[in-house]
């Protein structure tokens, strides 16, 4: 347990380990998929279960999940800089008001799950809302569970824990690996959702271990009387901040699931199968988000924090265009791969069992269409924690309330354009090699959900941009010269690997699995090599910080950016 307990503080340490950690729980994500792709296809069964998980998933966001360490930190760190057996009762208290608001909401949740099933999958027969109904039941257990995950994971970011933060999503999709492989042989789709709940509980499990080593949640703190007031008299001014921080953040949050809803509701109503391939082609063009992106936003986040308390504009603009740097050097590669070999990626993921190469083709055509968004769906996380570390939670959830009703208006005409032939329609199809497709109309919400992303990340940086500006009473240039090297790199590195795919068509035929993994292996490893021998060429940075650390075994930070330099995490 000494891995747990070590505190990091590099940055660069913790972002490559948060980094590694997000890749293993999105392969263990990508194999989870795969098992429900070999097990149901693209078919009712599976829209099915990902339409019950929508309600769990969006009553984690209103208790707290999405809001709890950019809420709960900055007072817990205040808190602790006071008085650690202060910080302690705060955070007791605070899991005890959650516990008694999540109870009552997924009571009231349980009793309607027909009612909201029947909103949520209009296109549903009776038969199936009533399973969906049941599993949506069984999985309220999770949103609890993570609710009270975030609020303890506050205490483990805080203290530098990033080991065990980083564990959390890996037990997560490990329990729903067990749910596949063990309980639905067993139980059919309820066991699929036991499944979902273990993994909640395995990912509760291990930020409380955590938190409890470190001094701060016991079991006597969590069932006392007391709500709002502690043992030390404290009132309840840090609960309260908490609620007035995260209550933006919540809704700002929901209001991205929510659009969700409504885009699960609109594909309810298409052919069979819409909403499996909508989420399934969603979850893999999450992977490079989760592994690079995230991290990244965790680790800075504490630092820009810093920064605003100690009003030092300078130390901000550095670290927030260092982010932005760091994370479209590994983003704009990904979009272009994901483009390029989008079936490679969707056979080798789900290519099994049930999963057809119908279901495959046109998987991977909603997946080329997300990655149109992928720059924005990885740089909105960290613009939206440069809001909360200036303190400012309402800024965002304003744009979103925008971006969101741009989302759904323009998911919902961009179906409606898919469903009716017409000489442009024809020809995007024609692109993703789909012109015999009978039911294209999930391409237009994908679509719609890919320029509402791009939409939200502009907004949001004009705005975040502004607001620093004044607050400091300065700012800093975009670092237009490092984007547009990493773009024209990427663009590079895609004609390659487009070439290299080309080429193997004779040479090396997508027959089976061995064949295509290499095929897309080697295409991958040559095109990543072109961007990053371009970048070293025009002396690119992160080109050169990457290099350096994989020559020096990783965690050696000899050579490093200035951003990078050991500045303590806690």
């Amino acid at each position: 347990m000494r891995f747990l307990n070590g505190s990091i503080t590099s940055v660069n340490a913790a972002a490559l380990l948060l980094g590694a950690a997000g890749l293993l729980s999105r392969l263990l994500g990508v194999l989870r998929d795969r098992m429900l792709a070999a097990e149901f296809g693209a078919g009712r069964e599976l829209d099915i279960y990902y339409a019950a998980f929508q309600i769990p998933d969006f009553m984690a966001v209103l208790f707290l999940l999405g809001a709890a360490s950019a809420a709960i930190l900055p007072v817990f760190q205040e808190y602790v800089s006071k008085d650690r057996a202060l910080a302690r009762e705060f955070i007791a208290a605070l899991a005890r008001v959650f516990l008694l608001g999540a109870a009552l909401a997924s009571a009231l949740a349980f009793l309607l799950a027909p009612l909201l099933v029947r909103v949520l999958a209009p296109g549903f027969s009776d038969t199936e809302r009533e399973m969906t109904a049941t599993l949506t039941r069984i999985m309220l257990l999770s949103p609890i569970l993570f609710g009270l995950s975030g609020i303890f994971s506050s205490v483990v970011q805080s203290y530098g824990r990033f080991a065990a933060y980083a564990l959390a999503p890996i037990l997560y999709n490990f329990g729903i690996i067990i749910g596949i492989g063990v309980l639905v042989p067993q139980f059919g789709l309820p066991g699929l959702a036991a499944g979902v709940v273990l993994g909640a509980f395995l990912h509760f499990s291990i930020n409380w271990w955590t938190a409890r080593e470190l001094g701060f949640v016991s079991v006597p703190d969590l069932v006392r009387n007391r709500v709002f007031r502690t043992k030390s008299g404290t009132d309840r001014e840090g609960i309260w901040r908490v609620f007035w921080i995260a209550g933006p953040r919540v809704l700002s949050v929901s209001l991205s699931h929510l659009t969700l809803l409504v885009v699960v509701a609109i594909a309810s109503t298409l052919s069979a199968g819409s909403i499996a391939v909508f989420q399934l082609a969603q979850n893999l063009y999450f992977v490079p988000i989760g592994i690079f992106a995230v991290s990244y936003a965790t680790v800075l986040f504490p630092r820009m924090s810093r920064a605003y308390i100690g009003k030092n504009g300078e130390a901000f603009f550095e670290d927030f265009f260092s982010g932005v740097r760091a994370i479209l050097f590994w983003i704009f590669p990904s979009t272009i791969l994901f483009i390029v070999l989008r079936a490679h990626i969707v056979r080798v993921a789900l290519g099994a069992g049930a999963f057809s190469w119908e279901d495959t083709r046109f998987t991977a055509a909603v997946l080329g269409v997300f990655a149109i968004g992928m720059s924005a769906g990885a740089i909105i996380p960290f613009f939206i924690k440069g809001f909360y570390a200036l303190e400012n939670t309402w800024r965002p959830f304003v744009v979103n309330m925008a971006a969101s009703l741009a989302t759904i208006a323009g998911a919902f005409l961009l179906a409606r354009f898919f469903s009716v032939p017409s000489p442009l329609r024809d020809g995007l199809l024609a692109i993703f090699r789909l012109a015999d497709l009978a039911h294209p109309e999930v391409m237009g919400l994908a679509l719609g959900f890919a320029l509402g992303l791009l939409f939200n990340m502009a907004l949001l940086y004009h705005s975040l941009r502004g607001l620093a500006a004044r607050i400091f009473r300065e700012s800093a240039e975009f670092p237009h010269g490092a984007v547009i090297k990493m773009a024209a790199a990427a663009i590079v590195a895609g004609l390659v690997t487009y070439g290299i795919r080309v080429s193997f068509a004779e040479t090396l035929p997508l027959i089976g699995f061995r064949e295509v993994t290499l095929q897309g292996v080697l295409a991958v490893v040559a095109g990543f090599s072109v961007y990053i021998g371009i970048l070293l060429i025009w002396g690119s940075e992160e080109a050169a910080a990457l290099v350096a650390t994989v020559r020096r075994r990783l965690f050696s930070l000899r050579v490093l950016p200035k951003v990078w330099d050991g500045e303590e995490l806690r």
